[in-house]
């Protein structure tokens, strides 16, 4: 007997493939089915490149042709090599484009015969009038959308869906005109083909990741390529006029903080120092307003004139943030063998240059100065004709004639400690280095300290587990004796200075120093010349830069600081340089030893030295403070690095004044809790909830119904602490708590 089958899904499909073969196979005599279909486009190659966490554009190629018109070629990739295809006309946030030329083309030649070398803008704009002289910027561009959002460009780019592209700067707008930029250059200069040409090309695009709410903060995937070539010969080129490294600057406009390079004047389009060179050229001169927008000026709007502008005024003003003083120029001017004009800034032919800087009546010798037109007098107005080369130009004046930069030259180097056997003393014996040379007695700034002690000091201290035992102790010049081999040594006694405690407690005992040396005209050492009202006649006395010995009870040297470093000196000085705030260190511990944990904010607070710098850098968002790795590098914001027997830190006083032991009590934090609430003050992240949840942990802290109150008072602080923070806050942890952090917060 014969069993049916019932159909089902897989039996009819095969039965119609086989129908539809049947009916195919009678579509001609030869089995074809007739004229055969178009072949499909390749799909892109790669990815799309809003999908990629990086951006990595090069440019390949460039040209112009008689019409001024730019034509570029490039590639984008991500940070594994891998194509990305799918950038439209406005992710292009600018292109420029210009050559090398020299001064005698525009004019502002201040040795004759000698122009100096100088970039010229193809995209040159006029940018208004002042008493009568237009004003000029070379720093036109082309862009796929306006400063204002509106789109300048459809069909510009074209993208070979292979990660290949070629931009041309000339198209249709949305409503079918013409958008172009040809080179103009306003017949200031001609377009020469002999010469080497460059092109900055910006893009900013934004990620699939972006979160509208962030999209004001320039989260968005930026990248910047260059190209430099010969239009006459076709070939690439070096680059020219190569003078600061990016990353220079970047050591303190940081990638991801707020005070990056891409957000300072032109948020999140212009990322790297590089590019502002295309647009800020030597002739660059906008309009200086007042707050009614009346013009009553102009000012230098090059590179090197805004540059200096920002970084001078904004170490002297009220509300600066520039750690450095501008007259340090090897601060942004460092040698490095990769950057082939890293010593332009000694060449001593550009007037404009120094007027940066110096462009008031404080800024230059009075008989330079005009006080009728307050302007620098006419005679005086061509700097390089008398501070050439030889002649106190930039480099004697900033440095080898220069009493503060040559004071950094000069080292303090502690030889001996003695403890005496009673513990009633110790003795050291110190030199100061010139070089070869030693320095004598006579040429350290005797003159008694405003606020007590002497100018000159050494400072004293002593360090057991992680912390100083005792307050700031100055050792003052009185002190001083020169002996025969030059040296110098200093007696410190007990009574006037905490010898016995830091002896009786084991600590290793730590020198540092205060020390001013004098220095006559043109940065010469000289004996020091101290008047009847403690005035120097005609002298400098600057600091001299400090580092930290150390030495055991024995008189044995320590090699390295028995302290557990939280943060490295380097990162400081990446901005820093050595002067920070009222004293020049090399080290950690240079700050370390007075900004202790016994040192309270005269009762108001602590001066702990983790609560000073983490106040100090949050400043108008420039840094985010709670990217913690920019300081600490990969492990030194570990709680875990605290030990449970480090020292309770000072915050304040049971009555908010002074602390003097016979009136008041210090009150005191554990030192991981210290660590945190460093940063994590009222009114942002400590709350009575906050504060039970510490104290349930192990954390010695506390405040009498007053929250800015922080501490307990000493005589109540327990003889052994067990924080259990890292368990939970550990290094990863204390990361992701910290990450992505905006200004906002």
């Amino acid at each position: 007997m014969m069993m049916m089958m019932k159909p089902n899904a897989l039996w009819r499909a095969m039965a119609f493939a086989g129908l539809g073969a049947l009916a195919l196979s009678g579509c001609g005599s030869d089995g074809s089915d007739g004229s055969d279909g178009e072949d499909g486009q390749p799909g892109p190659v790669g990815k799309p490149v809003t999908s990629a966490s990086a951006v990595v554009s090069t440019i390949t190629g460039a040209s112009f042709d008689d019409a001024g018109i730019l034509t570029l070629n490039f590639s984008l990739a991500d940070a594994n090599g891998v194509a990305l295809y799918g950038l439209k006309d406005i992710d292009i946030a600018g292109v420029s484009l210009g050559r090398t030329g020299n001064e005698d083309e525009i004019g502002s030649t201040d040795i004759e015969g000698e122009p100096r070398d100088i970039w010229l803008s193809y995209y040159t704009k006029t940018k208004g009038e002042f008493e009568g002289e237009t004003l000029y910027a070379g720093s036109g561009y082309f862009s796929g959308i306006s400063y204002r959002g509106d789109v300048n460009c459809t069909d510009c780019l074209t993208d070979n869906n292979d990660g290949t592209y070629t931009l041309v700067t000339k198209g249709t707008k949305p409503d079918g005109s013409a958008y172009e930029v040809a080179i103009n250059t306003n017949d200031l200069y001609s377009v020469k083909n002999d010469v080497t040409h460059g092109v900055y090309m910006a893009i900013k695009v934004r990620n699939d990741d972006a979160s509208e709410i962030h999209l004001a903060n320039g989260d968005y995937l930026n990248t910047a390529g260059f190209y430099y070539w010969l239009p006459s010969a076709d070939t690439v080129a070096e680059r020219p006029k190569h003078v600061i490294a990016n990353e220079t600057c970047e050591s303190c406009h940081r990638p991801g903080h707020d005070g990056n390079l891409g957000n300072m004047h032109h948020p999140g389009k212009h990322t790297v120092m590089d590019s502002c060179t295309f647009c800020h050229v030597e002739f660059n001169e906008y309009q200086t307003k007042d707050d009614d927008g009346n013009v009553i000026g102009k000012h230098d709007g090059s590179i090197k004139g805004i540059a200096h502008e920002f970084h001078s005024h904004s170490f002297f003003a009220d509300d600066g943030i520039y750690p450095q003083n501008a007259a340090n120029c090897q601060t942004c001017h460092q040698a490095d063998e990769s950057v082939a004009n890293a010593d332009a800034w000694t060449a001593d032919k550009d007037t404009a240059t120094c007027l940066n800087c110096h462009d008031s009546v404080y800024g230059v010798p009075s008989w330079h100065w005009d006080a009728d037109n307050n302007q620098i007098g006419e005679n005086y107005q061509n700097c390089v004709s008398c501070h050439g080369q030889g002649a106190r130009g930039a480099e004697a004046a900033h440095y080898d004639a220069n009493a503060n930069a040559r004071s950094t030259e000069l080292k303090v180097v502690f030889d001996s400690m003695t403890v005496a056997a009673d513990a009633s003393s110790i003795t050291t014996i110190f030199k100061i280095m010139d070089g070869e040379d030693m320095v004598p007695l006579s040429q350290i700034d005797p003159r008694p300290y405003k606020y007590g002690g002497f100018n000159s000091a050494i400072v004293l201290n002593g360090v057991l587990g992680d912390d100083f035992l005792v307050n700031y102790q100055k050792v003052g010049f009185d002190t001083f004796t020169q002996l025969g081999d030059g040296r110098i040594e200093s007696v410190i006694n007990d009574g006037a200075f905490k010898v016995k405690e830091l002896v009786d407690a084991g600590a290793n005992i730590a020198l540092s120093s205060q020390i001013h040396v004098c220095f006559g005209s043109k940065g010469k050492r000289e004996d020091c010349v101290v008047d009847a009202e403690d005035n120097l006649d005609g002298q400098e006395a600057p600091y001299l830069v400090s580092d930290t010995f150390y030495f055991q009870q024995d008189g044995a040297a320590v090699a390295d600081t028995p302290r557990i470093q939280h943060a490295e000196m380097t990162a400081c000085q990446d901005c820093h340089t050595t002067a920070i705030k009222h004293r020049y260190t090399n080290d950690m511990d240079g700050c370390a030893t007075c900004h202790n944990g016994t040192r309270d904010k005269k009762g108001t607070g602590s001066s702990n030295l983790a609560y000073i710098v983490h106040s100090k850098h949050y400043i108008g968002g420039f840094f985010k403070k709670t990217d913690c790795a920019t300081c600490h590098g990969g492990s030194g914001f570990s709680l875990s690095l605290i030990p449970a027997s480090a020292a309770p830190v000072a915050f304040g006083t049971t009555d908010g004044g002074r602390f003097d032991p016979d009136i008041n009590e210090q009150l005191l934090v554990s030192p991981q809790t210290a660590a945190c609430v460093s940063c994590h003050l009222p009114p942002y992240g400590l709350s009575d909830s906050t504060v039970a949840h510490i104290k349930a942990m192990g954390g010695v802290i506390d405040h009498d119904g007053d929250i800015n109150t922080i501490g307990v008072p000493s005589s109540s602080y327990p003889a052994q602490v067990e924080e259990t923070c890292a368990t939970c806050h550990s290094d990863s942890q204390v990361l992701e708590a910290h990450a992505n952090w905006s200004s906002s917060h």
